[in-house]
């Protein structure tokens, strides 16, 4: 008979609760096994020592959509982990994601439809069966349907949901061209600006095999579109020995990591950008056959556009040394593959779609586009929707008219019949959410407005009726993201577990409206379920039916091609595509508009010298996503403030000190915070992060602690030093007049000790 091993740490616990060895029997085996740490993709139940269910599905607290299982026990979800079968973030999984079960069981969560029971934005609500409340959304949906007038929806979908097939196939069926997508006010900049450049929406940085990563404004540590999947090959990249500079108005967690770190003046990194691209044409450190044949400019005529961005003229206006900015182009053309990295602090600025074609003009003239190690185009599969699809619209609303969207409401350049919103919530999200806030508090300028959310957010008290959405562990979905294996993949999204109350998963809803407002849009929801529309879509991938179809994405939650191998410049065999199926430095689309076919900054050198106020710049923190996370116990407990950074000689010009109240002004008006003094900021910047400041989105986004069913509740012990404060509130609405999404960064603004 084999020996029976048993920890020390399983001994005593067996002992002090005066259990002998001897009347283990069976039983031990399995109480040790239990002690030890289960491999990735399992784990046991605390009571009984048997295997929790797992099932494979995406997370949704950021666009990376990663790979997730879900644990199940007796009914409940109690544990989320990365799916080692993924390999778009191979088993990895950041706090955001665990925190998902937050989400499920938060006690705050909407369960049923509500009425409004009081004037807008009061929070009154009265529960009403949902016969009730589809029966009012569609007889008012089904009117506007009928008298020819689409157009009179408005539909705002929120950060990621916008992107969802559902969505868009809903308001495509419905007729309507007034689509908005709350993740226009932060990456528009930069989609269409690569749109415009080399035909793609965004770039794959292949940091895995690159030797040098030059980046401008971006914080993977701690938040990028794809998190976990880049952060994990750029730490690959870093291990091989890949150098790493930021450049960066703030020391994010990105730039401490980094080799070395700039504290670039905001706004400034386009005019950077395109000294160092001077500097490498003059040493003719350029890549001469990728400019001549998949440029739309000659060499001579883009080294003469160039000539006047010298290091003396970038520096004076970045505050970088010219020696810096001419050592690093050098450093970047000679140490390749290299690759930029460009996002927020580079492009949400009033020329933000410019900065980004100056960085990635970059890329092209060192020739590392598409190459192992460098700028690459994404790999994804082109999912096709069931038929019958619905029409696209007509003049759809631009990316400008969404992120000016109240103000020209508010103006009566749009008017609005019915608003629906979907896990949106302007209010809080939008530059200025003080007009936002008027204006949907106004019956005459929004009507009729019903939101389907999982919460009463500051958008949602606003509503005339609140349809409780399930939460993505809830729901399905089908996506292609791309991959920086450099492999097209399909991911699955799929219940984890039932919806809780009454909450009705998105597409549920958008079914059955469909089939009661009628008029021909319910032809287009035939499919009958998700589950089908997700089969439909699936059984068109090619090789994934031979895989066993959504059988396969239900057991696994992920597929790729099981012989597919990274292939490098794919523009070689299919061209770019732009209209002139080349890398466009110089862009006609731009031209036509208005604006400067070549990147261009004249304002910023008219400006330096009349810049005497402070910048405030935002950031996003690691375990926030844009305030959606805010109701999540376990990240609010780590992040429930923003103080303001301050340099030092700041600080003491000011008289202020570390934890003292300061205020911070602007054209819109003034907030009150703690400051946090500190030499990881640029003298003329202070910085504040984004996400917290909640004063609606439930109790514990709001700091507050409360009874409930779940004990954690009534120990909320950062209720004594508040939510933080929500700086969009003294941010007004400029937009980039090209793509669309706010100025974030760079705003004027005074600083006082309060």
């Amino acid at each position: 008979m084999p020996v029976r091993k048993v920890s020390r740490r399983t001994f005593v616990k067996l002992g002090s609760a005066g259990v002998g060895i001897a009347a283990l029997g069976a039983g031990l085996g399995a109480l040790a096994q239990a002690d030890e740490l289960a491999p990735g993709g399992r784990t046991v139940s605390r009571t009984t020592g048997g295997s929790r269910r797992a099932i494979a599905s995406a997370c949704l607290q950021c666009p990376a959509r990663c790979g997730i299982l879900g644990f199940v026990e007796e009914g409940q979800l109690v544990k989320i982990e990365g799916n080692p079968k993924d390999f778009h973030n191979q088993g990895r999984l950041c706090a955001k994601g665990q925190a998902g079960v937050n989400h499920v069981y938060n006690p705050d969560r909407l369960l049923y439809p509500m009425r409004r029971a009081g004037s807008r934005g009061a929070n009154l609500w009265q529960r009403v069966s949902w016969e009730e409340a589809l029966q009012e959304v569609a007889a008012r949906l089904a009117e506007l349907h009928r008298s020819g007038n689409p157009d009179g929806l408005l539909f705002m979908a929120g950060l990621f949901e916008g992107t969802q097939p559902i969505v868009q196939r809903f308001a495509r069926a419905f007729g309507t061209s007034r689509l908005c997508q709350e993740m226009h006010l932060f990456q528009s900049n930069k989609a269409i600006a690569q749109q415009l450049t080399w035909g793609s929406s965004q770039e794959i940085n292949d940091v895995a095999r690159s030797r040098y990563i030059l980046n401008f404004g971006v914080n993977p540590y701690e938040s990028h579109a794809l998190f976990v999947p880049f952060v994990q090959r750029l730490i690959e990249g870093r291990m091989k020995g890949a150098r790493l500079v930021t450049l960066d108005p703030r020391l994010s967690s990105t730039a401490a990591k980094s080799d070395e770190w700039l504290p670039i003046r905001p706004g400034t990194d386009g005019v950077v950008a395109l000294a160092m691209a001077n500097v490498i044409m003059q040493k003719g450190l350029h890549d001469l056959e990728f400019i001549r044949r998949w440029t739309n400019i000659g060499s001579a005529q883009l080294a003469e556009y160039l000539a006047t961005f010298t290091p003396v003229m970038a520096g004076e206006i970045s505050d970088l040394s010219p020696a810096s900015i001419e050592r690093i182009a050098i450093e970047f053309a000679t140490n390749k593959p290299s690759t930029t990295l460009s996002a927020g602090g580079a492009t949400l600025h009033a020329h933000g779609v410019q900065a980004e074609r100056a960085v990635a003009l970059l890329n092209a003239v060192t020739g590392n586009v598409d190459v192992p190690g460098g700028y690459c185009l994404p790999r994804t599969y082109q999912l096709a929707e069931p038929e019958p699809r619905p029409p696209e619209p007509g003049q759809a609303l631009s990316p400008v008219q969404c992120s000016r969207l109240f103000d020209e409401i508010q103006e009566g350049k749009i008017r609005v019949e019915n608003l629906m919103t979907f896990m949106a919530n302007p209010a809080y999200s939008y530059p200025d959410p003080q007009l936002t806030g008027r204006v949907l508090a106004d019956p005459n300028l929004v009507p009729f407005h019903v939101a389907v959310d999982t919460y009463v957010t500051e958008t949602s008290v606003l509503a005339d009726i609140i349809l409780p959405a399930a939460t993505y562990l809830e729901s399905w979905d089908i996506q292609s993201t791309p991959s920086y294996e450099l492999v097209p993949q399909v991911s699955l999204m799929q219940p984890v577990v039932k919806p809780l109350g009454e909450s009705i998963a998105f597409h549920d809803i958008a079914i059955e409206l469909a089939r009661r407002i009628g008029g021909g849009m319910e032809q287009y929801f035939d499919f009958g379920s998700m589950e089908a529309y997700v089969l439909a879509t699936a059984s068109q991938v090619p090789g994934l039916a031979e895989a066993g179809g959504l059988k396969y994405l239900k057991e696994n939650g992920h597929w790729h091609g099981p012989d597919a191998r990274p292939s490098y410049r794919i523009y070689e065999s299919e061209g770019f595509r732009t209209p002139s199926g080349k890398f466009e430095i110089i862009s006609k689309a731009m031209e036509d508009k208005g604006f400067s076919a070549l990147p261009d900054f004249p304002s910023l050198a008219e400006n330096r010298k009349k810049e005497e106020q402070l910048m405030l710049v935002t950031f996003q923190w690691n375990v926030h996503t844009y305030g959606r996370t805010a109701p999540s116990m376990w990240l609010s407990e780590i992040v429930h403030e923003n103080p303001v950074w301050i340099h030092p000689e700041t600080a003491e010009s000011l008289g202020i000190s570390k934890g003292d109240l300061v205020r911070v002004s602007s054209e819109l008006g003034d907030l009150t915070a703690k400051a946090w003094v500190t030499q990881g900021i640029h003298p003329d910047v202070i910085a504040m992060g984004a996400c917290v400041g909640h004063w609606e989105s439930g109790r514990v986004a709001q700091g507050k602690a409360f009874e409930s069913k779940d004990p954690n509740t009534r120990v909320i012990w950062w209720q004594k030093h508040g939510n933080g404060t929500h700086p969009y509130r003294i941010i007004p609405l400029k937009v980039d007049p090209i793509g669309g999404s706010p100025a974030w960064m760079g705003l004027p603004v005074t600083l006082a000790k309060a």
